[in-house]
C-alpha cells in the first residue's frame, strides 16, 4: 500500500482536546492504518503565550501544570486513535505555539492532519493556523472537516482540483493514492483558462496517464470547468470522502503561498481537504 509519501515517516495529528481536534485524530489515525505508517499526536504547550510583559519567563509550576494538561490530553487521544485503527502511536508535547511546532515537525512528516473551527486563541483550530499550515507546511497538510466521512457508510468520491498549474502532477499523485486506499471512484475537477476544451481534455489526459497505470483499479471520472472552480469544489465536497487540491494554482498572485481556491476549501468544504504542492 502506497503512503502518502514514501518511507517510514509518521503522519502528524495536532492535538487541543477539542472536538475538531478529536475529528482531525479520527481521520489521521485512518490514514496512517490505511498507509500502515505511524502516527505521532502532538499537543503544543505554547510555552511563548506565558512571557510576561513579553520578556518575563514562565515559572516552573505555570510549564507543570501545562505539561500535565498536555500529557492528559495525548492520552485521550491516543484511545481514539488506538479505537480508530491506529497500530503504531507516538505521542510528543511541544514547548512552541501549535503553528509553528507543527511547521517545524512537518520536515520529516507524511503529512500533518488539523482541525478547522472557531477555538480559543492560539488553537490548533483558529483557522488562521489551518491556512499557516496549508500555506507554508512542506509536506501534504489535511484539514479535517465535515462529519460524513466519519459515517459508516460513507462512500463518496475523492475530488480532485486541478488547473494546469506547477501543482498538478502532485494534486492528481495524491489523489490516486488516497482514492486506492479508501476504495473511493476519483472525480477529476479541471478548471481551464481558454476556449479550446480539446487542448484542455489532452493535457489532462496527459497528467492522468502515469497514475492512472499504477493504479489501474481506480475508477476515474473527469471533467472541464469553465473560469474558477471554487464552487464547483465546494458543492462537490457535500458528497466527497476527500477533495484534494494544490496550495497555489496558475492564476494566483506571485508570492501569495495560499491560493483563494484553496483558501475557501479550508474554511468552508463540507469535507477533509488535503492540500498539497509541487515540492511536498
Amino acid at each position: 500500500m502506497t503512503p502518502l509519501l514514501p518511507g517510514p515517516a509518521p503522519i502528524i495529528a495536532g492535538v487541543d482536546g477539542s472536538a475538531e481536534a478529536v475529528d482531525a485524530v479520527r481521520w489521521a489515525a485512518r490514514a496512517a492504518a490505511r498507509h500502515r505508517l505511524p502516527l505521532e499526536l502532538v499537543h503544543a504547550t505554547a510555552f511563548p503565550d506565558l512571557l510576561a510583559g513579553g520578556v518575563v519567563p514562565p515559572t516552573e509550576e505555570a510549564k507543570d501544570l501545562l505539561r500535565r494538561h498536555g500529557r492528559h490530553l495525548l492520552r485521550a487521544a491516543r484511545e481514539v486513535a488506538c479505537g480508530a485503527g491506529a497500530a503504531d502511536v507516538r505521542e510528543r508535547l511541544d514547548p512552541d505555539r501549535p503553528a509553528p511546532a507543527l511547521l517545524d515537525l512537518a520536515e520529516q512528516a507524511s503529512a500533518v492532519v488539523v482541525g478547522h473551527g472557531h477555538g480559543r486563541f492560539g488553537s490548533l483550530l483558529a483557522g488562521s493556523v489551518a491556512v499557516a499550515l496549508a500555506a507554508h507546511a512542506p509536506r501534504p497538510v489535511v484539514v479535517a472537516r465535515g462529519d460524513l466521512w466519519d459515517a459508516p457508510a460513507a462512500a463518496g468520491p475523492v475530488v480532485a482540483g486541478i488547473d494546469g498549474g506547477p501543482d498538478t502532477a502532485a494534486v492528481v499523485a495524491a489523489a490516486f493514492t488516497e482514492a486506492a486506499s479508501l476504495g473511493a471512484t476519483l472525480l477529476v475537477l479541471h478548471a481551464k483558462n481558454d476556449a479550446d476544451v480539446g487542448e484542455t481534455a489532452s493535457a489532462l489526459d496527459e497528467v492522468l496517464e502515469e497514475p492512472s497505470r499504477r493504479h489501474r483499479g481506480v475508477v476515474v471520472e473527469h471533467t472541464v470547468v469553465a473560469g474558477r472552480p471554487r464552487h464547483e469544489l465546494l458543492e462537490r465536497s457535500v458528497s466527497a470522502q476527500l477533495v484534494v487540491l494544490g496550495r497555489r494554482g496558475r492564476g494566483g498572485f506571485p508570492g501569495l503561498l495560499l491560493g483563494s481556491t484553496a483558501e475557501a476549501l479550508v474554511h468552508h468544504a463540507a469535507c477533509p481537504v488535503l492540500v498539497t504542492h509541487a515540492g511536498g
